[in-house]
């Protein structure tokens, strides 16, 4: 390395200097937005590789065969099945082991369960059916779940077979009459639950008010739309698959929105009913589906394949999966696995912390991004380069810094514009004999005119205009403190006159873009987004030139014209 010595004191030539502190800036500001982007914190989305961390292990085989152990080969066979979507190791091994249960138990695996109830009903009322709306649907073997209800001394009970002597009803059609065979079922079912406590109390509740309110006379359409959701889980259930599932649901609304998801596809079925076996409770699985009906089944597939406390977390947060592909790629080829690893651990012990470190890491490095772009610009060789003042570089690169991270959190940040789209549930099986659909008495929500995406539209215009507005006021500054005469102070203001104006010019742009992207349907911030680009820019610019610019320019107009009497 030259050196220049003076006085016997060695000095690094300044050209030298320069590279080193570009050299320097350029790899902390690199390694601080590395780090930045690979930290797997997000204001609105969870990531599959804290979920990874989360839930460690796949639970589902392991389920399974505890359930078998416990003479549940029904919820058994269903996790199997999710199991078997998901290609997971150990699926061969569970699936001899049913099939082991069913040649030595070929009743109870029909069954689903050892309830020594059921198992007398079969018995006494032999079905090849190996779901329960398939027994159901034998006359003998409804009055024998009708004798077992009508000797219980629950009031509960007595209040549910009392909906059979109803006669004004929307779907199905009376128990007496020729078509009443549904209603029973779903009915007798029901009470059956009811009876044998595989119903939670909360739920029970529930049956039993909604039941009582129909008997006085209350509009029936909640109760039938219950029946519905009972029957079309019973025609795809046996009995220890349909006990096990209700054993988690704590509202009718609940029960609606799983049986909805759940009946949906032939894959959807074991994985509403294995996240609902790991879940907490069945309202936060709920929930979910209802807040993102798109994407969480993808999300909650995820959950159960990484295990029970990956899926919990999932449903706690109540936020969708997003899938970084870059951090993907990097752990497919090994690398960076083991700091991707904690800093997953640290997202998933402390989010709202990792989130704030992931900001100020985007915030310093773009800062050093931005000194290291400076070393490279050449010094002035004019008279110009004799009138910056110091610090104002300095401050201007800060602001240039937030401006990039308020980009970075808009436009980085995945499903940050995504409305969370709630949906009504509808039943999604119906009897031939029906009338007409189950419809709830419910007011249609008007479309609100401020979505999420306006509001981020909105937000983001906004941040904009503030940082232009702060640049504008750095520049002032500079030419406040430049050492040079009035006159030529009003000639550097008129030169940065576009610089003023450019919040206007600006605002136009994004009204602009907003509208092209409102027409061609990429996204859709709305009207009032786009327009209130533009109203911002005039109120910016119109702030700017009134309490800033026109003050100073008169000062300095006046100050002129003293120098030159």
């Amino acid at each position: 390395m030259p050196l220049i010595y003076h006085k016997g004191i060695a000095y690094v030539p300044n050209n030298l200097m320069k590279k080193l502190k570009a050299i320097t800036y350029f790899l902390l500001g690199s390694a601080l937005l590395l780090i930045a982007v690979m930290t797997p914190a997000y204001l609105r989305s969870v990531d599959s590789g804290v979920l990874r961390i989360a839930g460690g292990k796949t639970e589902l085989i392991s389920e399974g065969f505890s359930l078998l152990r416990l003479e549940k080969p029904g919820p058994a066979h269903i996790l199997f099945q999710s199991a078997r979507f998901n290609a997971l190791d150990g699926v061969k091994e569970l699936e001899e082991a049913l099939e082991k249960y069913r040649s030595k138990d070929p009743k109870g695996f029909q069954q689903g369960n050892s309830d020594a109830l059921i198992k007398r009903f079969l018995d006494s009322n032999p079905s090849n059916s190996r779901f329960v709306l398939g027994w159901m649907v034998a006359s003998n073997f409804r009055k024998s779940v009708l004798n077992h209800l009508e000797q219980s001394n629950r009031p509960g009970v007595q209040t549910i077979l009392k909906n059979r002597n109803l006669q004004s009803l929307n779907v199905f059609y009376p128990v007496a009459s020729a078509g009443g065979q549904p209603f029973d079922s779903a009915l007798l079912l029901i009470g059956l639950l009811y009876q044998e406590d595989h119903l939670s109390s909360e739920f029970g509740q529930q049956v039993e008010l909604l039941a009582a309110q129909v008997n006085l006379g209350k509009d029936t359409r909640h109760l039938e739309a219950m029946c519905l959701d009972i029957l079309s889980l019973s025609k795809r259930m046996n009995w220890g698959q349909l006990t096990t599932f209700m054993q988690k649901i704590e509202s009718v609304e609940t029960l609606r929105t799983l049986t909805h998801h759940a009946m949906r596809s032939e894959e959807m079925l074991p994985r509403v009913f294995s996240s609902l076996r790991f879940a907490e409770s069945g309202g936060l699985l709920a929930d979910y589906l209802r807040r993102f009906p798109e994407t969480a089944p993808r999300d909650i597939q995820l959950g159960i394949v990484n295990g029970q406390e990956a899926l919990r977390h999932l449903l706690q947060r109540q936020e969708p999966v997003f899938v970084s592909s870059t951090r993907e790629w990097l752990r497919s080829h090994g690398l960076f696995n083991t700091p991707s690893a904690q800093l997953c651990k640290l997202t998933l012990r402390m989010p709202m912390f990792a989130l704030l470190i992931k900001y100020l890491l985007y915030l310093f490095g773009s800062f050093f991004i931005l000194r290291f772009l400076h070393q490279l610009k050449p010094e002035p060789e004019d008279a110009s380069g004799q009138m910056q003042v110091d610090g104002i570089g300095f401050l201007r690169q800060q602001i240039l810094a937030l401006i990039f991270l308020v980009f970075v959190i808009v436009l980085g940040e995945p499903f940050l514009a995504q409305d969370s789209k709630k949906v009504e549930n509808t039943p999604s099986w119906r009897f031939p004999v029906m009338q007409s659909a189950v419809t709830d008495d419910v007011e249609s929500i008007m479309e609100t005119k401020i979505t999420q995406i306006t509001i981020l539209a909105l937000v983001l215009f906004f941040l904009v205009q503030v940082c232009i507005y702060a640049l504008c006021l750095v520049k002032l500054k500079e030419i406040k403190k430049q050492d040079a005469h009035s006159g030529l102070k009003l000639r550097l203001l008129d030169n940065e006159e576009n610089l003023f104006d450019s919040g206007l010019y600006l605002g136009l742009g994004g009204t602009v873009l907003s509208l092209v992207m409102l027409a061609l349907g990429i996204v859709k911030p709305g009207l009032m987004a786009a327009y209130s680009s533009t109203l911002f820019g005039i109120i910016f610019v119109s702030a700017l030139k009134i309490f800033h610019v026109r003050p100073y320019r008169r000062k300095l107009i006046v100050e002129n014209e003293t120098e030159r009497a």
